[in-house]
């Protein structure tokens, strides 16, 4: 945890450094003095170097996270192999195995889908291909019986045609030729009656006699004509027209079929479609079921140290993590989940160091800054850095904190064979100084209600003044108004008693 605070003066709040500050400040920066041996510290002003002390963790840069990713299988995973965490391994090396029996039921189920499907598309196919012969065998029927039809209606109007010409031929012509002959034998009759010299009164009888034959012939005639003109629009043009509509009865039945049977078709080919997408699907299925059977169990994929689960996503103490770590369950029988963390093999020759800063104290963080890190583990040891990465997001330090903490990183020089990742460690980050600040002990400054004041010696007395305050190190803070360089402040407020 940092020891640059944005609000750090007052009396209860520095109680947890007062010791340090003792032990580790300048022996001319207090002076025993007052009532009680009331410790005292003078203004100063000189420059302010910034330093801010961090809590941080030693991270592996090179590392491999691995889970389990079948692509088909669902299930749990029974562990039946696993190397002990902080085991130095080789690249493919097995690291974890897992029970088969889960996945064997898997896959023999998948099997079954298949030969069901396969089933299911065979029928859906043949049911196809029956209903094409049939539609096949009709639709050629109804056509032949359209070409009969067709031949019969042709039949029938050349046969129409035929009679009638017969008609026109027979009738007409024997009315014609009657007629004809009547004229003839009138006109014989009057001559045989100029050479005769017949009696007027007979002449006269039998000429009007065969006038009215004439007369009844071209009656005769005019109604055969009409009556042969009758046959023509009426009788000769029935069977032609029975034939006709038979013509378009048949054609009608056909485009009916043609139309019902596409449909049906369609209907068949669309399920037979089916059962071959629903049985390519099931062979999918298989297939990813029987490559899951070949990478039950997992590798190292370099040279490295075995730590459980993932080593990045720490959270902070007291929060439950849901479907995080593998936990309890990585041992031998363990059940863990597909897709989850289950081991990281990290290599301990690239180490950085993560560290959490605080919401007040960023304003310091900047990329390139030094560092000083000593490892909780080794705290003689001290390792020069520098800062090479600051989020620029805060996230919260716990579910319910109102606190905000951003992730700072920093890279050091060398190997060091001891360090592992995971370890804690102190951070210094050596931050810009302030130049030429008014400054005194981060002990000589209290607050009440949101402000700062010291208690400024003048004589035995100690006089409350209000100040302002700037940037402070976690030993001394700077004072921006109310102080003067060589005005003495006391470190003990009788009333914060």
């Amino acid at each position: 945890m940092s020891r640059v605070r944005s609000n750090p003066y007052g009396r209860w709040g520095c109680l947890c450094i007062t010791a340090a500050l003792l032990l580790s400040g300048p022996a001319s920066a207090y002076a025993g003095g007052g009532q009680g041996g009331t410790l005292e510290a003078e203004v100063v002003k000189k420059d302010l170097p910034i330093e801010v002390e961090l809590s941080g963790t030693f991270e592996a840069e090179d590392k491999d996270e691995l889970r389990v990713e079948p692509k088909a299988y669902k299930g749990d995973l029974i562990v039946t192999s696993l190397v002990p965490e902080g085991t130095e391994v080789k690249k493919d090396d097995v690291l974890m195995e897992f029970d088969q029996d889960n996945l064997d039921r898997a896959l023999e189920d998948a099997r079954n889908e298949v030969t069901d499907k396969e089933v299911a598309r065979n029928k859906a196919q043949a049911d196809h291909d029956a209903g094409q012969i049939d539609q096949q065998a009709t639709l050629h029927q109804l056509e032949t019986e359209l070409e009969m039809a067709k031949l019969a209606a042709e039949g029938a109007a050349k046969k129409a045609k035929h009679e009638l010409e017969d008609k026109q031929a027979k009738d007409i012509k024997d009315a014609k030729d009657r007629l004809a002959d009547a004229k003839v034998d009138f006109e014989q009759l009057k001559q045989l009656y100029v050479e005769r010299e017949l009696h007027t009164a007979t002449e006269n009888i039998l000429i009007e006699r065969e006038q009215r034959q004439i007369e009844n012939l071209e009656l005769a005639l005019k109604n055969t004509v009409r009556d042969v003109e009758h046959y023509k629009t009426y009788e000769n043009q029935e069977d032609v027209k029975t034939k006709g509509l038979e013509v378009n009865k048949k054609e009608a039945e056909l485009k009916k079929k043609q139309i019902e049977f596409s449909a049906e078709l369609a209907e068949k080919s669309a399920a037979a479609s089916k059962a071959q997408r629903e049985l390519d699907k099931a062979k999918r299925e298989l297939g990813k079921y029987e490559e899951d059977g070949k990478h039950l169990s997992l590798l190292a994929p370099r040279d490295g140290i075995v730590f459980y689960g993932s080593m990045g996503n720490e959270m902070p103490a007291g929060v439950m993590m849901f479907g995080g770590g593998a936990g309890d369950e990585m041992r031998i029988g363990g059940r863990v989940r597909t897709h989850q963390i289950l081991i990281t093999v990290a290599s301990m020759e690239n180490l950085s160091v993560k560290m959490r800063v605080f919401e007040n104290d960023i304003q310091h963080m900047k990329e390139g800054l030094a560092l000083t890190v000593r490892p909780d583990a080794f705290p003689a040891l001290k390792i020069a850095g520098k800062i090479t990465k600051v989020d620029q997001v805060a996230s919260r330090q716990g579910f319910l904190s109102e606190l905000r903490e951003f992730t700072v990183r920093g890279k050091y020089e060398g190997i060091y064979q001891q360090l592992r990742s995971g370890m804690n460690c102190r951070v210094t980050v050596h931050a810009d100084a302030v130049p030429d600040a008014v400054q005194v002990p981060v002990l000589a400054v209290f607050s009440q209600e949101g402000e700062h004041y010291c208690l400024v010696k003048d004589g035995d007395r100690a006089d409350r003044r209000q100040v302002k305050v700037g940037a402070t190190n976690g030993k001394y803070v700077e004072i921006t108004e109310g102080l003067r360089p060589g005005e003495r402040v006391t470190l003990y407020d009788p009333d914060k008693e």
